[in-house]
């Protein structure tokens, strides 16, 4: 039998800073045949370059539960 990996739709959050600059977050659990095995995530960060202007810093965060179903 084949083993279907997918995607659970997004979830989005964001964290707001104290100067009340908004950074977004976007996450994804990764499921195996419908068990999640883990979860991927993309963020924002702010941040400022040496020339003290505004830089895009993007973060990834992957994490895996542990070995997937049937020990596969």
């Amino acid at each position: 039998m084949s083993d279907v990996w997918e995607f659970a739709p997004p979830k989005d959050s964001a964290t707001t800073y104290s100067d009340g600059t908004s950074v977004p977050h976007r996450a994804w659990q990764v499921l195996l045949n419908g068990v999640k095995v883990g979860e991927a995530e993309v963020h924002l960060h702010k941040r400022r370059g040496p020339d003290g202007k505004l830089d895009i810093s993007f973060g990834f965060t992957a994490v895996v539960f542990g070995p997937p179903p049937g020990g596969k």
